[in-house]
């Protein structure tokens, strides 16, 4: 199993080969902002407990840098923004952006099968973690949904809200990573939506975006219900 992908790295082409997949969340160092996202999961109709941090598995090639997903007709989902660790077979760290994009139906059920359904779309650009490591808490990140055609502001916050990767990956070998971490994608967590409530629009838009040198990772993507199936 596993998946390679292309990615582009200070304008030039990489592959990466992915063998694990770790879905980390409630990674914010403020409580209060872990217990913000857990009440609106809670609102859709999901019990979980109050363990932070927590790491979901998900099969390794459920990954992709396309920008349209299908789903089944009829089920509610919604993507979230979230920072990627990429280590490849030398433990070299990169950093990408993703949306957590997910089932919010079967996720009143079973949390962990509700993040197999979906592929993880993710930013085809990566920056080295070692040209940011300096000034990661200045890092933002965002997310819009788009309505009507217009995006409107989704998700905000900067990187010095949530744990930062050395202790991500530190906590993911300890409770969640039999063996060693090369090869692995580990998603850093999401931040409370700006209106307290999930948004199941089709169309969703997210960066990860550097003050310090004027520079960003941005990707779009969509879903689209299966075309083919009868209604």
């Amino acid at each position: 199993m596993g998946k390679k992908l292309e990615f582009n790295l200070d304008g030039q082409k990489i592959a990466v080969c992915i063998d694990k997949q770790l879905l980390a969340g409630r990674t914010s160092r403020d409580i209060e902002e872990v217990k913000k996202h857990l009440e609106e999961l809670r609102k859709t109709g999901v019990q979980l407990s109050d363990e932070a941090p927590i790491f979901h598995a998900k099969i390794s090639d459920r990954i992709t840098t396309e920008t349209v997903l299908e789903y089944v007709p009829g089920r509610k989902s919604s993507g979230e923004v979230e920072f990627v660790l990429l280590t490849d077979e030398k433990e070299q760290i990169y950093v990408g952006v993703c949306s957590d994009h997910t089932d919010r139906d079967l996720q009143t059920y079973n949390t962990n099968l509700a993040k197999q359904v979906f592929d993880t779309p993710i930013s085809p650009e990566l920056w080295r973690y070692e040209d940011v490591i300096e000034h990661w808490d200045e890092l933002v990140m965002r997310a819009w949904v788009i309505e009507d055609g217009k995006p409107v502001l989704y998700q905000e916050g900067k990187l010095e809200e949530m744990l930062r990767p050395e202790e991500i990956l530190e906590k993911a070998r300890e409770k969640a990573v039999g063996g060693d971490i090369k090869n692995a994608l580990i998603t850093g967590g999401t931040f409370p939506t700006l209106s307290g409530d999930l948004n199941y629009s089709n169309e969703f838009v997210f960066e990860l975006y550097d003050p310090i040198k004027e520079k960003r990772i941005k990707h779009q993507y969509k879903i689209e219900p299966i075309k083919w199936i009868k209604k």
